[in-house]
């Protein structure tokens, strides 16, 4: 027995509407992790639930999206990209926002302009070949800087943020 065209067209947009309802169930169903809430204080934006491990293991999720848009800076008729503005109102988890290979000797250095942690509580790891080496750092003036020279032994390197009901905003440069 041999089933028709139009019964195979049928039964393959019955399986498509059966995979996409089953994402959006899973999707309802695991929105990610609940908010934490600010135990530390407005001006104290240390993470405080949240580990290092947590941020290695990546299996923690997000809650709250992640915005990026480029910047762009205007001179008279010519526009240029000034970097990635990256921003949330409320995020907790963590988050990758960058994967590459690093050579051995080479350098890592981030420089982050508009810095700015708003509420919450928030940091910028640095993660290589699966261990936290650092996190981005900033100051009053809205500059976070990382930088690791050197790097011993060639890797896989990641930008991982780490948020407990975040409001933050940062720009990246558009080549990392």
């Amino acid at each position: 027995m041999s089933i028709s065209e139009k019964t195979k067209k049928t039964l393959g947009s019955i399986l498509v509407l059966l995979v996409f309802a089953g994402a959006g169930v899973w999707m309802l169903l695991n929105p990610g992790p609940e908010h934490i809430a600010d135990t530390n204080g407005p001006d104290n934006y240390a993470l405080q639930q949240i580990t290092e491990a947590d941020v290695v293991a990546m299996q923690m999720g997000s809650r709250g999206g992640v915005s990026t848009s480029e910047t762009h800076l205007n001179f008279e008729n010519l526009s240029i990209s000034s970097g990635i503005k990256y921003s949330c109102k409320k995020f907790t988890g963590v988050h990758r926002i960058y994967t590459a290979t690093i050579l051995k000797g080479s350098d890592i250095f981030i420089s982050l302009s508009d810095y700015q942690v708003n509420s919450g509580n928030f940091a910028f790891y640095v993660v290589l070949d699966g261990e936290v080496i650092g996190q981005v750092d900033y100051n009053e003036f809205g500059i976070a800087e990382f930088l690791l020279e050197d790097i011993e032994k060639t890797g896989t390197v990641e930008y991982i943020l780490a948020g407990e009901s975040a409001d933050f905003r940062f720009i990246a440069p558009t080549d990392w």
